[in-house]
């Protein structure tokens, strides 16, 4: 699979509305992400409006994934892996452009009950800085990465 990172478009927004009902409907089938379908088209509406780079993941021509990065605060507000690219390099080629996107460092926050979200964040080199709980009472653990520092100066 080749993935490429592209910019958001608007003809993309029904594939990945899809791809976050179906990939969060998984995580937690408890919740209906159908009725939420809504929220996340007006979300990607307003970070479309403010600036915040939406980053899109495509194999061929169809959405793999996304991430939404904010670009004074750093702040990522979406990053998603749909079901059946899992596991195939998505999320890493995503983060990677997330990265070049604010290389002065990123932020976010995923829920706590969540292993394998937060071990791929960790092995990105994010590292917990917080915690609250959400809306549904649910605890969220607050993540950063900060880059390394810069190597030595010849010399210094």
């Amino acid at each position: 699979m080749t993935v490429r990172i592209v910019p958001y478009r608007p003809t993309l927004t029904p594939a990945l509305a899809d791809l976050w009902v179906a990939a969060w409907g998984r995580a937690y089938p408890i919740y209906d992400f159908e009725t939420r379908r809504g929220w996340l088209l007006d979300r990607i509406a307003v970070m479309e409006r403010d600036g915040t780079a939406i980053l899109v993941a495509l194999d061929g021509e169809a959405p793999a994934g996304f991430v939404t990065v904010h670009p004074v605060t750093g702040w990522i507000d979406q990053m998603l892996v749909g079901i059946a690219h899992q596991g195939r390099g998505v999320a890493d080629a995503l983060m990677a452009a997330a990265k070049q996107e604010r290389p002065a460092g990123l932020t976010l926050d995923v829920n706590a009950d969540n292993a394998r979200a937060i071990a791929f964040y960790r092995r990105q080199g994010f590292v917990r800085t917080g915690g609250r709980v959400n809306e549904q009472g649910r605890p969220i653990d607050l993540m950063a990465w900060t880059p390394p520092p810069a190597p030595p100066s010849p010399g210094s």
